[in-house]
């Protein structure tokens, strides 16, 4: 194997003796191994290198690993229009293990979370695993963006919605979900278009003009026939007015988040 064919393994740890465990571990003709400390060499680093795995560490001096793993995954993001970029896969690793923060990371679609301290034959797998393209990685479950005004609403879909399947965040207006949509990536968006600051409506444009491609369930105090009026061309999956039946929507989020899934594995 050649310079040119070697892997490139992208390291961000600022414990020195973490950064030898890697080298002692992983330490190959295969692979060249770059060791960074901070989130903006991460980052600097994937812009100007074509970097095959990185192994984030939670906590970095600068910014959270979770604040990497975010920017990274909207730079492929916004690159998409200019060239199609695979998603750089992420091992993360942390001596602090928290629940939110695996949760979390494994929305944003990294290949493992990992505590302090490693096993070496688990990491040596795991890294043969990715690069040979034979790991196929954690079921990233689907998340879906609520967005309504009313605390008692948001509560209501966390609690219905949420479970195996599906991961809920929720927004109380149009503003916070775009935020929300430029960050967290949902799968689906259910929104109410009675919403303050920046109402439904005004929010689904947003969201078509910026080329996004996410289903939409609009469940609203707005009359079907009124709201559908509203939203005609605005690329709507389905169209609920309060009081809804929770089995049609729960039905509807089955059908369009399946739907979605066999067209992406296509």
């Amino acid at each position: 194997m050649d310079k040119k064919e070697k892997k490139f393994i992208l390291v961000a740890d600022d414990v020195k003796l973490f950064q030898i465990f890697v080298k002692q571990t992983l330490t190959s003709k295969n692979y060249e191994l770059i060791f960074v400390e901070k989130g903006r060499e991460v980052l600097d680093t994937v812009m100007k290198k074509d970097v095959d795995l990185l192994i984030l560490d939670v906590e970095l001096p600068d910014m959270s690993g979770l604040e990497v793993l975010r920017n990274i995954r909207k730079l492929t993001k916004d690159m998409q229009s200019v060239v199609q970029l695979k998603e750089l896969p992420v091992i993360m690793v942390t001596a602090y293990p928290r629940e939110e923060i695996r949760k979390e990371a494994e929305l944003l679609g990294i290949v493992r979370f990992l505590g302090k301290p490693v096993d070496k034959k688990e990491l040596k797998k795991l890294v043969e695993d990715v690069l040979s393209g034979s790991y196929q990685g954690i079921k990233k479950r689907k998340l879906i963006l609520c967005v309504d005004s009313e605390p008692r609403v948001q509560k209501f879909y966390k609690g219905v919605l949420g479970g195996k399947n599906w991961d809920v965040i929720t927004s109380s207006n149009g503003i916070e979900a775009l935020e929300a949509v430029e960050f967290k990536n949902p799968d689906l968006i259910i929104t109410e278009l009675n919403l303050p600051q920046m109402d439904g409506v005004e929010f689904l444009q947003t969201l078509k003009e910026s080329g996004q491609n996410i289903p939409v369930i609009v469940v609203s105090s707005v009359s079907e026939k009124e709201g559908s009026e509203k939203v005609k061309d605005l690329g709507i999956k389905k169209y609920l007015s309060k009081p809804f039946q929770l089995d049609e929507l729960r039905e509807s989020i089955g059908e369009i988040l399946n739907q979605k899934e066999v067209v992406s594995d296509e």
